[in-house]
């Protein structure tokens, strides 16, 4: 019910900001997209079953957001952009240039810098270790794909996470 209902101020809380939330199950492999626009996001619910990560997706996809909202003042990045099309839309098999790659990291560290104005504003209850935990993977996940070229595989995934909840849970 608590989960339920910051689901809800979420989704009221992106279209405070005019952006429309689309739930799919049609998204490839990737558990959400945020139009580069500003417009839109988009939550896979197949990649997103629990609503705890539901809510931590809809945290990260805010961020990108208040990020082209007091950076980018809502001004679209031209070289983020190359880099997203380049690595999902492009049917190019080569892997995405690093300087590319780089641009994708950079954005997504400058995303989770404001995951905590989304948690204060919205007034979510999810305990700060989870959140804490939550960034550090998702800033590993960028980094292992900056360095290789290629997203951690399903079996490392799961391995960092249970390192990480160890580190985290502990710090209560």
């Amino acid at each position: 019910m608590i989960r339920d209902r910051e689901i809800d101020r979420l989704v009221k809380y992106c279209q405070a900001l005019g952006i429309r939330v689309v739930f799919t199950s049609d998204l490839d492999g990737s558990s959400a997209e945020w139009a580069i626009d500003g417009s839109e996001i988009t939550i896979n619910k197949k990649r997103n079953k629990i609503k705890t990560d539901l809510i931590l997706t809809l945290i990260h996809e805010l961020g990108h957001h208040l990020w082209f909202v007091y950076k980018k003042e809502r001004q679209p990045d031209m070289k983020f952009d190359e880099a997203i099309t380049r690595e999902y839309f492009s049917n190019d098999k080569k892997l995405t240039p690093k300087r590319l790659r780089k641009k994708i990291l950079e954005i997504e560290r400058e995303g989770l810098r404001y995951w905590d104005i989304v948690i204060r504003d919205v007034d979510i209850k999810i305990p700060s270790w989870k959140i804490e935990m939550q960034k550090e993977f998702d800033l590993w996940q960028y980094e292992v794909y900056y360095q290789t070229g290629k997203f951690p595989v399903r079996r490392i995934r799961r391995e960092k996470l249970k390192q990480l909840v160890a580190k985290y849970k502990v710090k209560k």
